[in-house]
C-alpha cells in the first residue's frame, strides 16, 4: 500500500507509486467567488468524486446538477465543465489510463477554452438533486 498524503503536500506525479495505471489524482476546489475552469477533455476516462457543495457540470450533451457522494464518470474524448457552482465545490478526481499515444493532462480543441472561464456561484435550481437534461 501506498499513502499519498494530498493535504500535506504530496502529489500523483511526483508521488505515485510504480505499479499504478492511473494517470493523474488529486483533489479539486472551485471557490463561490472567483472560481475559474475551463472546459477540456482528456485522452484518458476520467472520474471526479464530489466531496462538498454543489455545481452545475457538463459533460459531453448532458448536464447534471451534482452533490456530495457523486462520482461523474468521463469516457475519454468527452468535453466536460464546471459551468456555475452553487457554493464552494470540493471534489477529487482521478484518471485512468491513456489510450495508447495518449497525451496527459487538459485538452482542448478550441484554443480560447484553454484560458479557462469565470464559473460564477449561483442559487441551485429548484428541485434539488438529482437533475440531468
Amino acid at each position: 500500500m501506498t499513502l499519498i498524503r494530498t493535504a500535506h503536500g504530496d502529489t500523483w506525479s511526483r508521488d505515485r507509486p510504480a505499479w499504478s495505471d492511473l494517470t493523474a489524482a488529486g483533489p479539486f476546489r472551485v471557490p463561490a467567488a472567483g472560481g475559474r475552469f475551463d472546459r477540456h477533455h482528456h485522452d484518458c476516462d476520467e472520474y471526479w468524486l464530489i466531496i462538498t457543495g454543489r455545481a452545475t457540470v457538463t459533460s459531453g450533451p448532458r448536464t447534471y446538477l451534482v452533490g456530495p457522494g457523486d462520482l461523474l464518470c468521463t469516457p475519454a474524448g468527452e468535453e466536460h465543465d464546471i459551468v456555475e457552482v452553487h457554493g464552494e465545490l470540493t471534489g477529487f478526481f482521478f484518471e485512468g489510463p491513456l489510450r495508447p499515444g495518449g497525451r496527459p493532462g487538459h485538452l482542448h480543441r478550441d484554443p480560447a477554452q484553454a484560458a479557462g472561464h469565470d464559473v460564477p456561484c449561483r442559487p441551485a435550481p429548484p428541485g434539488g438533486l438529482p437533475s440531468t437534461t
